[in-house]
């Protein structure tokens, strides 16, 4: 298995390791399985549909401001060079911005007290709202991109087998209702949908195309 282990979190890392997205990581044989999503015309997608090629997996939300922004594009980039020298990959994008069930407690002291006083209701962040940023962000890439999300069921399920912390908070700058404080680990699926690898939001795409081949490689 590869990982960037320079750049990578222990499993005991906490949402506060980094500013505003965190690293919480284990081995990659410790994480995935079977997940159970839909796209933004509301298809399902399974594992099945990522057989067969390398898929670069990364969990955040659509209106994100931090670092989805960044993970995206790499994905992207590495993908297509990928296929263009004849390795089959895609880019999965699932975004997991479901409101929260019931009574939200807050990891830092005041939080709940900030996003009342920072997300007025009429200044709310609502499901329209995200399936319209969902399928923005599809656009944007035009078929280069899978964008999907899921139940929250679905994404609890998906979430706690890629060990993907997260946590609500006050709208950062460019945000409003809430925010999100999410793992940022853009995670490498092998041909058979297991995790082969991981690496940070930030790693160049050159390295990320470095690493899949040497995997590649590897399983001959």
């Amino acid at each position: 298995m590869t990982t960037f282990p320079t750049r990578s979190a222990p499993p005991s890392a906490s949402l506060s390791a980094r500013p505003g997205h965190a690293t919480h990581a284990a081995m990659p044989t410790q994480l995935g399985g079977a997940f159970d999503f839909s796209d933004v015309a509301g298809r399902p997608i399974g594992p099945s549909d990522f057989r067969d090629r390398w898929t670069l997996l990364f969990f955040g939300y659509s209106r994100c401001r931090a670092s989805c922004p960044m993970a995206i594009p790499r994905m992207v980039q590495t993908a297509e060079r990928l296929r263009q020298s004849g390795i089959a990959a895609r880019a999965l994008f699932v975004d997991i911005d479901v409101p929260p069930l019931g009574v939200v407690r807050f990891r830092r002291p005041g939080a709940a007290a900030a996003m009342a006083l920072q997300a007025p209701p009429h200044h709310g962040h609502g499901e329209l709202d995200r399936i319209a940023a969902m399928r923005a962000l599809a656009k944007k890439f035009d078929g280069r991109l899978v964008v999907a999300t899921g139940t929250r069921a679905q994404l609890s399920a998906a979430t706690q087998a890629f060990n993907v912390a997260r946590e609500h908070i006050p709208p950062r700058p460019g945000e409003m209702g809430h925010s999100i404080n999410h793992s940022s680990l853009i995670y490498v699926l092998a041909p058979d949908t297991r995790v082969a690898g991981y690496a940070m939001h930030d790693q160049p795409s050159v390295a990320l195309e470095d690493m899949i081949r040497h995997l590649a490689r590897r399983r001959g």
